[in-house]
């Protein structure tokens, strides 16, 4: 293998790994810094349905 070929590998690891570990504090950052949501409070009524109106039955056809 060529000398310069081993240093551009060796590098381009070196960048992906620090790279990685930025991600990975950018993300952990992120978490901590971001508001915590309040949960949902639980349901005590169903949502009310939607009015609509029934169907008409159609007569049958005379032949």
């Amino acid at each position: 293998m060529d000398r310069d070929q081993d240093i551009d590998e060796g590098f381009g690891s070196a960048l992906r790994r620090s790279y990685g570990r930025f991600a990975w504090w950018i993300v952990r950052l992120n978490r901590v810094l971001e508001p915590s949501r309040p949960a949902e409070p639980p349901r005590t009524q169903l949502p009310p349905r939607a009015a609509v109106p029934p169907r008409r039955s159609i007569p049958p056809r005379p032949e």
